[in-house]
């Protein structure tokens, strides 16, 4: 694959995100891309999501929680 017109500002600091994580700027962006693809499809997991058999956990219970710890930091 290849990436035409990466703004210099966004490849500076792609760059530096590899160098800080030790990794190639390949690497990084491959690492970055797979984590857009499998966040890209949230939705779809979220709509099949089955919690545990005796939970009682909730899609929303989890969500709710998440939002408590990120208001609160």
């Amino acid at each position: 694959m290849n990436v035409r017109d990466v703004p210099d500002d966004v490849y500076d600091t792609l760059v530096e995100a590899a160098r800080a994580n030790r990794r190639s700027l390949s690497a990084f962006v491959v690492d970055r891309l797979a984590e857009v693809a499998r966040t890209s499809q949230l939705g779809v997991y979220l709509s099949s999501y089955h919690p545990p058999e005796g939970s009682q956990v909730t899609s929303d219970d989890a969500v709710a929680a998440v939002r408590e710890v990120r208001e609160s930091s």
